[in-house]
C-alpha cells in the first residue's frame, strides 16, 4: 500500500506531549481559532459519545475519563498531522510537494 508517510511515531509522542503540558482546554481553543469548524466538529462529537456512555449505566466518573482519552486520541491526531504538514511545506519545493500530493496513476487496462 502506498502512503505518504509524513506522520511519525516522534511526531504523535511529540504532540502527546505538547497535549498533555498544554492541557486539553488550551489545545482546543488553539484549534478553535485556526479551524473553527474542526473544533465544534470534536466538541459535538465527544459530547455526544459522552451522553451515550452515561447511557450505558457508566458512573460519571467513567464517563468523563472515556470522554477525555477519546478527546485526547482526536487531539494528538490533529497535533501530529499539523506538525506533519507545516513541516512538509517548510521542506519541500512546489514541485516535491505536487508530485506528493498527486493521486497515484492507474496502470493502463491490457485487456
Amino acid at each position: 500500500m502506498s502512503t505518504d508517510s509524513i506522520v511519525t511515531a516522534r511526531l504523535i509522542l511529540h504532540s502527546q506531549h505538547e497535549l498533555q503540558r498544554l492541557g486539553h482546554r488550551r489545545v482546543l481553543a488553539l484549534l478553535e481559532s485556526r479551524e473553527p469548524d474542526l473544533a465544534e466538529f470534536i466538541l459535538e462529537a465527544t459530547t455526544a459519545h459522552h451522553h451515550r456512555i452515561l447511557d450505558t449505566g457508566a458512573t460519571p466518573k467513567q464517563a468523563r475519563q472515556l470522554y477525555h482519552a477519546a478527546e485526547g486520541i482526536a487531539l494528538t491526531c490533529i497535533l501530529a498531522v499539523r506538525k506533519a504538514h507545516e513541516a512538509l511545506w517548510q521542506t519541500e519545493t512546489g514541485d516535491q510537494l505536487e508530485a506528493r500530493l498527486e493521486p497515484p496513476s492507474t496502470p493502463p487496462d491490457s485487456s
